[in-house]
């Protein structure tokens, strides 16, 4: 394999060469080595300067993207990738060297480096893809229904979680439940609204769970993900010989797997204006037309659409249609920030303990400081945050208890007051934390014990046989 950032003889490769030996701070001699080695790699490696342009890529990230070997090098990150995240590290420099960010994708893991100077600027950013492994549920299914050594559509576009992969009690996310469970009883278009990391994606799955398709595919489009020149062919598939390089069968698209079935398409906010037009031909008609073929094709689908982005300004800005926005917003969900339901965080770091235990083999335990810390961060990373940090300390961590000190600085820094905690099992620290929502109902409601029982949704006699329990009866319990 040839060094796709370096082509003799152009001055563009000069620069992109002089550019990978200043962000990777090596001698110019061993770049060209490096680059060879990444080739020889299964994982996709991916480098963008400071000013987002793109460096270099080796052979596997090609392959991922479906693009060629030379064709990106030297061009706006955009051009390839039209997600926030990588463009956020680069314009504020919110890593700091040494941190990582872990992006979990449907058929991959992405892992974001921050590379700095030694000075600690920011001088670009290296990703590396790594292809997800397979559930058991799914790699069963696959086993199970295999036909003349081929694996049929249903199986490989299946949904993997139900409403019951949803964690938390809170009245808020109890609302969101309620009205998916109604949203999967019908047909209309459902459109998800919430922050990175609330769990947009999971709840497509649980409603095409719920709903009468459920034993028809679920097919997910990531819209910012997929270069702008194979996105249409992706969505509406192509005809035989429609572009050089195209498969003589020519391909089926997304909505033609979704046969029916649900579509997701995430981060729709991302899709092209260009393509917005012949989206919403097909939501109107049910019906597509593949790239470059002339017979329609009548599709049956059930659309879901999720974004992180305020599509009102959008519209306003004209990067969206307003009639193709009315024609997504038919149900609405807003999917609550984990900071607006801070009393699911207990339940959350329990779950995500139990999985990462059993991943890790690590039997460490949280202290109750520690959660009570948790449960007053912030945490702008919503539920991917949660449990990239559990997995993070069950990693790293060999002590018996992990204690608020061995939290990352940034969780520390909301520590109020120094708190006298003994450390608890699993299980006593989920008690602990159950004992500070009823007195902090108990404070919010100024004594009232019936309003606090309404607070926290719970019947007068189990509220009455909590406070028993943890010992709040007492005129100075609180």
């Amino acid at each position: 394999m040839g060094i796709r950032s370096q082509i003799p003889g152009t001055p563009e490769d000069h620069s992109a060469q002089d550019a990978i030996n200043g962000l990777l701070q090596m001698p110019a001699v061993a770049i060209p080595l490096l680059l060879n080695g990444l080739d020889a790699v299964d994982h996709g490696v991916f480098i963008i300067s400071k000013d987002e342009r793109i460096l270099h890529y080796n052979a596997a990230y090609a392959r991922h993207r479906r693009i060629r070997p030379d064709e990106m090098i030297g061009r706006p990150l955009e051009d390839i990738d039209r997600r926030n995240d990588v463009r956020h590290l680069l314009r504020t420099g919110a890593l700091r060297q040494g941190e990582t960010v872990v992006v979990e994708r449907r058929t991959h893991k992405e892992c974001l480096i921050p590379v700095a100077d030694r000075h600690n600027g920011l001088l670009g950013v290296v990703v590396v893809v790594m292809p997800a492994i397979e559930t058991a549920q799914v790699a069963s299914r696959v086993a199970g229904r295999r036909i003349n050594g081929k694996i049929d559509n249903e199986t490989v576009w299946c949904a993997r979680f139900t409403m019951a992969d949803v964690i938390g009690n809170s009245d808020a996310l109890a609302q969101v439940k309620k009205l998916a469970l109604k949203a999967a009883q019908g047909n209309s278009s459902v459109l998800l609204l919430g922050e990175s990391g609330t769990g947009k994606e999971m709840f497509a799955h649980a409603i095409h769970v719920a709903s009468a398709r459920r034993d028809c595919p679920f097919v997910p489009v990531d819209c910012s993900a997929i270069p702008r020149e194979l996105l249409e062919a992706e969505l509406f598939g192509y005809a035989p010989g429609a572009f050089t390089g195209a498969s003589k069968e020519g391909k089926p698209g997304r909505f033609e797997l979704a046969r029916g079935g649900t579509i997701l398409l995430d981060e729709i906010g991302e899709l092209p204006v260009e393509l917005q037009s012949k989206l919403l031909r097909v939501l109107q008609d049910r019906r597509i037309v593949r790239v470059g073929g002339t017979i329609p094709i009548p599709v049956d689908f059930r659309l879901i659409a999720a974004t992180n982005r305020d599509l009102e300004s959008l519209v306003v800005q004209g990067q969206f249609r307003r009639d193709l926005m009315y024609r997504l917003d038919i149900i609405r969900m807003e999917i609550p920030a984990l900071r607006e339901r801070p009393e699911d965080i207990p339940l959350l770091v329990e779950y995500f303990w139990e999985v990462k235990r059993r991943e890790t083999g690590n039997t460490a335990k949280l202290s109750a400081e520690a959660l009570w810390i948790l449960e007053q961060y912030s945490w702008p990373g919503n539920v991917r945050e949660l449990a990239n940090l559990v997995e993070r300390l069950l990693v790293t961590s060999s002590k018996p208890i992990i204690e608020s000190h061995d939290l990352p600085l940034a969780f520390c820094q909301n520590r109020m007051s120094p708190l006298s905690f003994a450390p608890f099992q699993l299980e006593l620290v989920s008690a602990e934390a159950e004992r500070r929502t009823l007195e902090r109902a108990i404070c919010q409601t100024k004594g009232n014990r019936n309003k606090a029982a309404q607070l926290v949704g719970l019947s007068r006699a189990t509220f009455y046989r909590k406070l028993k329990r943890y010992k709040l009866t007492g005129p100075n319990s609180i």
